[in-house]
Order: C-alpha cells, then sequence, then structure tokens
C-alpha cells in the first residue's frame, strides 16, 4: 500500500551552491508547485557533491518526512554522484538502461552529431527506479520508492530542466500520493505602503491569535506585506477565518493598505487616477525617472500619464520649473521650498491634473550632519493645494532612491484618498 503524502523535504546538492557561486533558484518553485497539491515542504538542506552527505541528507528527510526531492548532480561528470548516493539509501545498484541511452543517441543524432560516451553515466539509474522524461536536457528526472523508506524524487539542477519536469511529471506523480483529506493553503495578500516591517508587527501583535491563520511579514525594499494562510480541505473551510484575519488588518493599518491583491502601487496609484479622471506629471531630481517608469509599466498608462521631467541640475530646476535661485541659495535643492516650487513648477508647465515631485540625497557621498544621506523631500501638488512630506530613507543609493520614489507614490495615493473624504 502506498503512503500518503503531507510533508516533503528538498535536498539542494551542488558545491557551487555552497560556495555562492550559483543561487538556488529551485526551492522556492518546488514549494509553490507542490503546496497546492497538499504537499508541504517543511525543510531544505544544502550539500556539497559529497555522495556520504548526500545519503545522510536524503537518509533524514526521509526519516522525518516520508519524502524527499533532490536537484542537482545528476550530470555527465565524476562530481555528479546523486544518482548512486541515493540508490545507496535504498539498498540498491545503479542499472544501465538502454532504452534511455537509445533516446539520447537518437536526440543527438537529429542535431547530426555523435554523443559523447561521458552522457552515459545519466542513464546508470538506481534500480527500479521511475524516470521522468527531460525533453531540454539529457539528465532524466527520477524516483525512487519504497514501502518502508518512502518517496525519493532527483532533479537536475538547471531551472528550465527542473521545473518542465516538476510541472509535467513530478507533480501529477506526487499529486497521487496526497491524501483524499489533505490540508492546502489558501492565501490572502494585504500589502503596505509607508510603514516598517517593525511598526506593522507591533500593531498586528497577537491580534490574530485566535484564528487559524498564519501571517508572515514579508518585507521588501520599498513596501512591506502582510501574508495570511489558512490551510484546510477546501476553501470554504478557510475563507471565514481568513476574511476576518483580513477585516481586522484592516482595522488596525487604515490608510497604510494600498491593495489586497498582488499589485504594484504603481499600478494601484494608476487605476485610483483612471477612476477619477485625474492626470498627473512627475518632476524628479534624485529619482531619476523611476517615478515615471513605474507609472508606465501597466499598459495604459497613457489614460493617466501627462509625462516628466528629470531635473538633476539645479540649473534644470530654475529653467524647467520656474524654481526660484533665491530658493536654492537660501536653502539649498533638497528643502520643503524647493520640492515645492518644483510641483508647481511642473503644474504650470503640464497642466496635469496632479504632480509628484521629489528631491533628495541618494548617497553615497553629499550628505551633512543637517541633511544626511538618505534624506528625501516629497511633495505632492492636486488641484491648488500642495502637500510636502520629510523622509529619511535607510540603505544604498538604490535602496534610498527605490523608497523615494515609492514615497511619491503613495504620497499621491494619500492625498487623491483624503481630497474624496
Amino acid at each position: 500500500m502506498k503512503r500518503e503524502l503531507t510533508e516533503i523535504e528538498i535536498v539542494a546538492i551542488g558545491d557551487e551552491l555552497l560556495s555562492g557561486a550559483t543561487i538556488d533558484l529551485n526551492a522556492a518553485v518546488i514549494a509553490r508547485t507542490l503546496e497546492p497539491l497538499g504537499l508541504r515542504v517543511t525543510r531544505k538542506t544544502t550539500v556539497g557533491d559529497v555522495p556520504e552527505a548526500i545519503a545522510a541528507a536524503v537518509e533524514t528527510a526521509l526519516q522525518r518526512a516520508g519524502a524527499a526531492i533532490t536537484t542537482g548532480g545528476l550530470g555527465p561528470t565524476q562530481d555528479d554522484v546523486t544518482m548512486e548516493a541515493v540508490a545507496g539509501v535504498f539498498g540498491r545498484g545503479v542499472e544501465f538502461r538502454k532504452d534511455l541511452w537509445q533516446a539520447l543517441e537518437a536526440r543527438w543524432a537529429r542535431r547530426g552529431r555523435a554523443i559523447p560516451e561521458s552522457n552515459r553515466k545519466q542513464v546508470e539509474v538506481p534500480a527500479g527506479a521511475e524516470v521522468f522524461p527531460n525533453p531540454r536536457g539529457t539528465a532524466p528526472g527520477l524516483a525512487v520508492e519504497d514501502d518502508r523508506l518512502g518517496i525519493c524524487v532527483l532533479l537536475p539542477g538547471p531551472p528550465h530542466e527542473m521545473e518542465n519536469i516538476l510541472r509535467d511529471s513530478v507533480a501529477p506523480y506526487l499529486g497521487r500520493r496526497v491524501g483524499s483529506g489533505a490540508r492546502r493553503p489558501f492565501r490572502r495578500i494585504v500589502r503596505t505602503a509607508g510603514i516598517a516591517e517593525s511598526a506593522i508587527a507591533e500593531r498586528v501583535g497577537d491580534r490574530l491569535a485566535d484564528l487559524a491563520v498564519d501571517v508572515a511579514f514579508l518585507p521588501e525594499v520599498d513596501c512591506n506585506d502582510i501574508r495570511l494562510t489558512a490551510w484546510g480541505e477546501n476553501e470554504d473551510e478557510t475563507s471565514g477565518a481568513l476574511d476576518e484575519a483580513v477585516d481586522r488588518v484592516r482595522r488596525i493599518l487604515g490608510s497604510h493598505i494600498y491593495a489586497e491583491e498582488e499589485i504594484e502601487l504603481a499600478e494601484a496609484v494608476g487605476v485610483l487616477l483612471r477612476e477619477r479622471g485625474l492626470t498627473v506629471a512627475v518632476a524628479e531630481s534624485c529619482t531619476a525617472g523611476l517615478i515615471a517608469g513605474r507609472l508606465t509599466e501597466p499598459a495604459g498608462a497613457s489614460d493617466y500619464l501627462w509625462g516628466g521631467m528629470v531635473v538633476y541640475d539645479d540649473k534644470a530646476k530654475v529653467e524647467l520649473l520656474g524654481v526660484s535661485e533665491d530658493t536654492l541659495a537660501r536653502h539649498g535643492a533638497v528643502s520643503e521650498e524647493t520640492v515645492r516650487e518644483m510641483a508647481e513648477g511642473a503644474c504650470r508647465r503640464s497642466g496635469a491634473d496632479a504632480v509628484i515631485a521629489v528631491t533628495g540625497i541618494a548617497g553615497p557621498t553629499g550628505g551633512t550632519d543637517e541633511k544626511p544621506v538618505g534624506t528625501v523631500w516629497l511633495a505632492v501638488r492636486l488641484g491648488a493645494s500642495t502637500v510636502t512630506a520629510l523622509r529619511h530613507y535607510p540603505g544604498t543609493r538604490d535602496m534610498v532612491r527605490m523608497r523615494a520614489a515609492q514615497g511619491g507614490l503613495d504620497l499621491l495615493r494619500r492625498t487623491v484618498l483624503e481630497e474624496l473624504r
């Protein structure tokens, strides 16, 4: 009788993963593919190309979860030792599969080439293994199963090969071994802007503890999201707890929430502008076009984006936007007075309903005690009024610029929403 699976562990194999020469992109794809089946990835272990280390990691994973999935170590070179190591865990030898070798020979012949003899190693598979075709490479996917030990799936390391086998062969194979009452993840996402991860965690705290919902805080450079997960056999079983969780988060965080779906802030702002029939122009100094670029990522942005002006040099601020030279001399380029005049000047030049203006010190040089690196002034002009905001963004030059762009978009969003109240 086949055992029913609920958990699986990943064993990533390769010296290049341990050295940092290669970044493992496979684990996230595996988890995203298997979780909807009701098969939860509970652990990932990374080992080098050492048979004893591979065998130990696989054996331990099988003891804990009853299922393991390996990536890497199936190539034709001497350091590719995954097949032999896994075969040893199951007490089996490796066998040369003539049918697989002939298929490889035929594939190479169609290219007008003879297959290297070293590739024979890739069709010496654990005895009794189930084979999954690999149309994008020479190493097949494999599954070794034992009623006592469990299941080990072997996949090649290159992502474009691994993903194809995982999707077309491994997911159906493992899906048949997941119990009929398996619990699957159902999720909601709450996207925020203008609030730090620590502040979100402090405000939310344990206020969802009575709900059967897992709460994860997902920090990015320019935003912080909350992922809410409930596990159940079907969506109806989890919808009540998730609805209540989202409602509580909504009441706690209020205007910091800009969406409850997978959507970027720039797109959410575009939707808001389109719904209100508003146009926007941008005047950017330290962000140098990042805001305009983000606003144009969604199709149809010409419905609301007039355009933008990059005014990096002070002369451009004066000549293009009409910023006063006296203002620049007295207050500097990074000041409330300057950003206000930038917004008002861009409004005159464009005739747009709204304007986002930004000026700041992105670093790594240029900061002072009074205005350290990361100091950013934002302004939004809407109708006849201008709103300004001072921000101090931490991080590298790129991080400050990304956060400043996000801050400008968020200030416009909040200003439009406040105008509608």
